[in-house]
């Protein structure tokens, strides 16, 4: 069970990443190729039913022009009929009628009464009119399956499946006098049918395969060339990354060994100057004052260089990293900051650097504008996305977007992330920023 529980996680995570890997417009493909589908379907069915409704009404119409052409003859009574009557009406229906696909003829009365059939049995016979026969006689053409077990149908229980087509007799008034009960072989319109839907859903399936290959060919192709992009935009990344922490640590040595090394020979230089002036003598306090500025360009000098030192997280984990943020930031301003990372997703160097940037982006945006008291930072994976949420419960988003914000955006879209920020409902802003997890390993 374990293990089955393992590949199914394993394989939805491929298919997860696979998803995020076609972008919006292999998405939007998918989906049309879904909807498409489902269309093709819906006309699998439909277009059969049709088919088989127009055969049916085609037939109504063939065998009211029959019967109408019989009742101008005057071959139909309208009443109980003479021998030498049933003879002629028997003549015009075995002549236009029976054959081929027509089995059996009935000739209702209104008051349920069979005036004439092509089984002699059932000539005068009187029944219950069946639902199908009144509409008939209220002049609506109809078809049905016909019911064996009636004793009126007795005489078609050894016919193959029938159909029942009703076709009223009409007078010059309008009003209808008899009703054509006519038994059609059920099978030569089912074989049609069921040729024209293996038609259907042949052709159905042969356009649902192409445009699936033709779709999947084109994701492929899609997919491959964003994840060709997004691995060189990574890789670039990566590269100036390097190329800073090189030029970073070039600086590091520059200010500590020029800069650094001169204050302190400054700084010594004061120190020896005020031991051989006296206490009293004003030169004395002003050489004390360069003094303290001296030490406030040191203690600055410093602040800067562990920031470049520390500032980046490049050498740290995700969590570790925020962590020092949230401590540096403790320590240079009121805030109380928290930070909560609920993954163990292990992002790529450039792409964890990346999400720490706009963490760190989001922190410096807080201390210049939001007025805040405290931050809460949340890294989660939510489907096929690391998501950062920096919360603050300051006054709000500033309404221009800064230089800062424009970068860290850019920055994060060139890997396949992106950038959010609006108004939290809580009061304050939420700052969110992502980047997709499709290089994580499968959380357990």
């Amino acid at each position: 069970m374990a293990e089955r529980d393992d590949l199914s996680r394993g394989l939805w995570a491929v298919v997860r990443a696979m998803w995020s890997e076609i972008g919006p417009a292999g998405k939007a493909v998918l989906v049309a190729l879904a909807m498409s589908a489902v269309v093709a379907l819906v006309l699998g069915v439909a277009i059969p039913k049709q088919v088989e409704r127009h055969l049916i009404d085609a037939e109504i119409r063939k065998l009211s022009r029959i019967v109408g052409a019989m009742a101008d003859a005057g071959v139909i009574p309208t009443g109980p009929a003479q021998a030498d009557e049933l003879n002629a009406l028997d003549e015009a229906v075995r002549l236009n009628l029976l054959g081929s696909d027509t089995v059996r003829v009935k000739v209702w009365l209104v008051d349920g009464t069979i005036l004439y059939s092509d089984e002699p049995a059932l000539v005068g016979a009187k029944y219950s009119l069946s639902e199908e026969r009144i509409d008939a006689f209220n002049g609506i053409n109809s078809v049905d399956i016909p019911n064996l077990s009636l004793r009126e149908n007795e005489f078609e229980r050894g016919f193959p499946p029938l159909r029942e087509l009703y076709v009223p007799v009409a007078d010059d008034s309008g009003s209808i006098e008899a009703v054509f009960e006519v038994y059609h072989l059920a099978e030569p319109i089912e074989t049609t049918v069921g040729n024209i839907q293996q038609l259907v859903w042949a052709s159905i399936s042969v356009g649902i395969g192409s445009l699936a290959i033709f779709t999947a060919s084109l994701i492929l192709v899609y997919g491959r060339s964003i994840a060709n992009r997004r691995r060189l935009a990574e890789k670039l990344f990566g590269e100036l990354v390097r190329s800073q922490a090189e030029e970073r640590t070039r600086i590091i040595g520059s200010l500590h060994d020029d800069i650094g090394q001169t204050l302190y020979r400054i700084h010594y230089g004061i120190e020896d100057l005020r031991s051989r002036v006296d206490a009293d003598n004003p030169v004395a306090g002003e050489l004390a004052h360069i003094g303290e500025l001296v030490n406030e360009v040191d203690g600055s000098l410093r602040a800067e260089l562990r920031s470049l030192q520390y500032g980046t997280g490049e050498e740290l984990a995700l969590g570790s990293a925020l962590d020092e943020l949230a401590e540096v930031t403790e320590m240079e301003t009121n805030l109380s900051v928290s930070v909560h990372v609920e993954t163990d997703c292990e992002l790529s160097p450039p792409t964890r650097i990346a999400l720490y940037r706009a963490a760190r982006e989001a922190m410096t945006n807080v201390r210049k504008h939001s007025l805040a008291t405290t931050v809460e930072v949340r890294v989660q994976r939510q489907g096929d996305q690391v998501r950062l949420q920096v919360l603050d419960d300051g006054v709000g988003i500033i309404d221009d977007e800064g230089l800062g914000l424009t970068t860290t955006r850019e920055r994060l879209e060139a890997i396949g992330g992106g950038l959010k920020v609006k108004p939290d409902r809580r009061g304050g802003t939420q700052f969110s920023a992502w980047v997709p997890a499709s290089e994580c390993e499968v959380e357990t």
